[in-house]
């Protein structure tokens, strides 16, 4: 039984981040501060729906691979099974040290000392919520221009 609790665990954890990745596209309501800043255009603290509109629309129809207008049950299938293969592909690259197509116990371990490692901005064993947030504030900053750089480099 315990051996079965880390697959679970990954399990559980790869079902909840797919949730995430079906809602990315999905036109709706921004919960965190940084987004409705982004979505937000004119700066006054309320989010009209003509400043949303447009981009909601553009995120969401960029699944419309045909350009017919419409999105159907079989781009969004694609989409979802293309960002389901990412993930698992994000994974396996982070926690895969052997690279056997596998993760233990032990590679599981790793990642979470390097993690914490990363996090624990005081060096002292355990991770505030202040440097969780500073975490995921700079790890969202290295996304950002990295996606960045990525869209200079297209033609």
């Amino acid at each position: 039984m315990f051996k079965l609790l880390p697959s679970l665990a990954a399990a559980l954890a790869v079902a909840s981040m797919l949730a995430v990745a079906a809602h990315a596209n999905e036109p709706g309501i921004p919960r965190s501060e940084r987004l409705f800043g982004r979505l937000d255009a004119n700066a006054d603290g309320r989010l009209a729906i003509d400043e949303m509109r447009p981009k909601a629309e553009r995120r969401f129809l960029r699944l419309d691979t045909d350009d017919d207008g419409k999105v159907t049950t079989v781009e969004i299938e694609t989409w979802l099974k293309k960002m389901q293969d990412r993930r698992r592909d994000r994974i396996l690259e982070r926690m895969d040290f052997d690279k056997d197509g596998a993760v233990n116990k032990e590679e599981v371990d790793t990642y979470l000392d390097q993690l914490f490692a990363t996090a624990d901005g005081d060096h002292d064993g355990g991770v505030t919520l202040a440097e969780a947030q500073a975490y995921h504030a700079a790890k969202a900053k290295r996304t950002s221009l990295k996606d960045a750089k990525g869209k200079q480099e297209q033609p």
